[in-house]
């Protein structure tokens, strides 16, 4: 009998946690506490966290394909982004993976129509670092002190483009529009080479990149 006890308290005490646990739930997904018919993405308490966009992005000195998110703040003035890229070996040493934080400022702003808005002079600045045990941040104790005065794994860059933001599948899927955009960069240290060389061409160090961005 005693056992049975032991048993049955053990039972309770549990249920008691766990129905503890779905009234919290209960309320944590509800409006007010009550039980009003809402949906749970509407009842999501976090859901205005989340990006105001994804871009998908080729070349473009970041990665030779690369997936991205971002908000937008100043009345759609300022983009940051965080990017994600990859390098298949195929086309490089090694497959690469790296990462890449974007700020882009939209100096520009027309509507073609109701449907259409074009922003022909975005402007940005990028930081980017590559993965791998070649692309080091702090210098290996075999090199000479200052014998490099960059670190290969990180770097930034420049970048001028344009965009061109449509209506195109906000009537067929929940994204409010979809924008193409074009842009043409260089990274610091390719500039600062270029100036102390000037044999390299302007060419060789400028990096085209297109892509595709989905708003929420």
């Amino acid at each position: 009998m005693l056992f049975k006890s032991q048993m049955m308290n053990s039972i309770l005490k549990r249920w008691s946690f766990k129905s503890g646990f779905i009234v919290i739930l209960i309320f944590a997904f509800s409006e007010n506490g009550d039980s009003q018919n809402l949906t749970l993405t509407d009842s999501l308490r976090f859901r205005k966290f989340l990006p105001d966009y994804v871009k998908f992005q080729y070349a473009g000195g970041i990665g030779f394909i690369s997936t991205g998110a971002g908000y937008t703040f100043l009345n759609d003035k300022l983009d940051v982004s965080f990017f994600y890229s990859y390098i298949p070996y195929m086309i490089s040493e090694d497959d690469l993976h790296s990462v890449s934080l974007q700020f882009t400022s939209r100096l520009l702003h027309y509507n073609l129509s109701e449907n259409a808005e074009v922003l022909p002079l975005n402007i940005g600045f990028f930081v980017h670092h590559t993965f791998g045990n070649k692309y080091w941040i702090r210098q290996p104790a075999h090199y000479p002190d200052n014998y490099y005065w960059w670190a290969p794994g990180r770097n930034a860059g420049l970048f001028i483009g344009g965009e061109i933001k449509t209506k195109l599948l906000s009537g067929i899927t929940p994204a409010s529009g979809t924008a193409f955009y074009f842009r043409v960069g260089s990274r610091v240290l390719y500039l600062v080479n270029m100036v102390g060389n000037s044999e390299i061409p302007l060419h060789e160090v400028l990096e085209l990149g297109f892509g595709l961005a989905i708003y929420r």
